[in-house]
């Protein structure tokens, strides 16, 4: 019973010292000490996976959204509405404010717009337009965007506009909707 349990506690202590080997080269890996060649995508989602999980700590706000019948290059809304005709550029613009990480700030940006009866009429995915910006003093950062959509003929009704908003230095994702009105000529 005595060699029983002696080979339990040296295979234990093995098992141990395995896991704290392969954790110490997975931290060097992801920290960039140790460099890895792959020939392969499915080699670096590994390597870039936290292993040891840590809250992101940080902010990310969607502010002062607005629908309007025009924005200027200085991000001014000249006229809120929320009644457009069809045919009418359906102007939008907000701010998205967000923590810095080590001064870096990256934003992606996505949308949708769904007509009265739920059906996706427009399906913005910028997976590979990402806003970014330096800030070598603040912890927070403010960035502005605008945009416009096309209202085309279609039915009348309340329109649903589904913003996204990620910063994935954060891992943080923040989601606004938004209903506007659209009628006839």
């Amino acid at each position: 019973m005595n060699a029983q349990g002696s080979a339990m506690v040296e295979l234990l202590i093995l098992l141990v010292v395995v896991a704290l080997t392969s954790g110490v080269i997975l931290f060097l890996v992801q920290t960039g000490v140790l460099q890895v060649r792959s020939s392969s995508a499915e080699y670096d989602s590994l390597l870039n996976a936290e292993f040891i999980p840590l809250a992101q700590e940080g902010r990310l706000a969607v502010q002062g959204f607005q629908c309007c019948s025009f924005v200027d290059e200085n991000y001014r809304c000249l006229e809120e509405k929320k009644r457009f005709t069809a045919g009418e550029r359906v102007y939008f613009r907000f701010a998205v404010e967000t923590s810095t990480v080590s001064g870096d700030v990256l934003l992606v940006q996505n949308y949708r717009l769904k007509d009265a009866f739920g059906k996706v009429l427009l399906e913005v995915d910028e997976q590979s337009n990402n806003y970014a910006r330096k800030s070598h003093v603040r912890e927070t950062e403010v960035l502005y965007f605008k945009d416009f959509i096309v209202s085309e003929a279609g039915d009348e009704g309340a329109y649903t506009f589904e913003l996204l908003i990620e910063n994935p230095l954060l891992q943080k994702k923040a989601t606004l909707i938004k209903n506007f009105e659209l009628v006839g000529k």
